[in-house]
């Protein structure tokens, strides 16, 4: 009985959270959010003094043995629980298709164990619960579908045990295709330089400042806009890029403006953690080095930010090659460059050049560099575009170069910069969003 309430409590909450999950119920969303977790476990803890009771045979004189098998088993379940549907399943079904199914499970078990357990019971519950498995749809998004105020439509959808990516359109401001992971900005599907939207003018400065780059390496493949614009480098021979979330691979192949790097020669994707995958491959060496790293905020982003990987991307570099990523606007990410390397320059937005070599933009230069680059066999940069004021030319040409001081002029902390390790992790946990105390 206690399997069969638990089952329809699984089944229930997705229905119910659809019509919590708004932008003006949040706190009330959180809060049911908890009752549910809390009720939903407790019914689940309830079974285990259950089970212990069940399984114990004192009469036999064996309760040692009994008590550890329950234990063990205990734990069986709990291990394979965590390792099926968090590092499994929820790769192929979303956390809505999988409370209504668990909820199916625990009706059908509950069901078996009211009923006399004949040979007959349990082939009709195992092909009830393969029945309800194929029928059930596995991709529903009850839980994300009103996620979004008015005005905010969903184009796209892909859930995944790393979590839920959205490609939306803001209709009120007229701008499509926009990713969201976990509901934070992780970019544009846009690769226009007339409407740079997302201000590819970072990218292409690289262009503008180094001499020949021949293989590059792309840390953070997202929606692939980035890696889209980098393929139009005219002496670029390989692009390694490493994405940790697969689920962007679908978000690629449903829109053409990116698609083509999945098809292109020069372009290899790797599924794997940054970090990770250039330690196993510290004998590659590359000439750019790209990260539009998230927000300097966000959990975990210190693996990405900290004094030690900037040490290990240093040791990926050519002599004269030069690592760009995202600071999202944390002078302490420049503090940290610059005790690794040489030189380091805040760009626009925050985006931070660093290198052993000086980085210099020399107006001159970098129009003939800019000129030379060439997407699906056309120049990237028409006549008509290089004259627009938003446009990604004039933005690059635009681009200033600020040293450490005059960003810390600009930002006024009121403290000094420190570097970030893997240890003090200061960006998530001492000053987070703002930066300050």
């Amino acid at each position: 009985m206690v399997l069969i309430f638990a089952g329809f409590i699984d089944i229930s909450t997705p229905f119910i959270l659809q019509n919590m999950n708004r932008p003006k119920y949040f706190s009330q969303y959180i809060g049911i959010c908890c009752v549910l977790i809390s009720v939903v476990a407790a019914l689940k803890a309830i079974l285990f003094p259950i089970v212990h009771h069940l399984g114990t045979k004192i009469v036999a004189g064996k309760v040692g043995a009994s008590v550890s098998k329950v234990y063990f088993f205990n734990i069986v379940g709990s291990t394979l629980g965590s390792l099926l549907i968090g590092g499994i399943f929820l790769d192929y079904i979303s956390i809505s298709s999988m409370f209504i199914l668990i909820g199916i499970a625990c009706i059908l078990l509950g069901a078996l164990m009211i009923m006399k357990k004949s040979m007959v019971s349990v082939v009709s519950v195992v092909m009830l619960g393969s029945c309800c498995f194929y029928l059930v749809d596995k991709h529903t998004d009850y839980m994300f579908r009103n996620a979004f105020e008015q005005g905010i439509s969903i184009d796209s959808y892909i859930e995944n045990r790393y979590g839920v990516i959205h490609i939306i359109n803001d209709d009120r401001e007229g701008r499509e295709n926009i990713i969201l992971g976990n509901k934070m900005y992780d970019g544009i599907l846009n690769i226009d330089p007339d409407i740079d939207i997302n201000d590819l003018n970072r990218l292409y400065l690289l262009a503008a400042i180094h001499p020949n780059p021949k293989k590059v390496l792309v840390i953070g493949v997202s929606g692939g806009a980035w890696t889209r614009a980098l393929s139009s480098f005219p002496t670029l021979e390989t692009i390694d890029a490493i994405e940790i979330n697969k689920g962007y691979l679908n978000v690629i192949k449903q829109y053409p403006v990116v698609s083509p790097i999945l098809n292109d020669p020069k372009i290899n994707i790797y599924i794997d953690d940054g970090r990770r995958w250039l330690k196993r491959n510290s004998n590659k060496k590359y000439d750019l080095i790209i990260m539009n790293t998230t927000y300097h905020w966000r959990s975990g982003v210190t693996n990405l930010l900290s004094q030690e990987m900037m040490k290990i991307i240093k040791n990926s570099l050519n002599p004269d090659g030069i690592l760009a990523f995202n600071s999202t606007r944390s002078p302490d990410t420049l503090k940290t460059a610059q005790s690794v390397f040489n030189h380091a320059y805040w760009g626009t937005l925050g985006f931070i050049y660093a290198s052993d070599s000086m980085i210099k933009l020399d107006e001159v230069v970098a129009k003939e560099r800019l000129d030379k680059l060439v997407l699906d066999g056309r120049p990237l940069f028409s006549q008509e575009s290089k004259q627009l004021e938003n446009g990604a030319y004039k933005k690059t040409l635009a681009t200033k170069l600020l040293s450490l001081d005059e960003v810390e002029k600009i930002y006024h902390l009121g403290r000094d910069t420190e570097i970030i390790t893997d240890s003090n992790m200061i960006t998530e946990y001492k000053y987070g969003l703002f930066g300050k105390k």
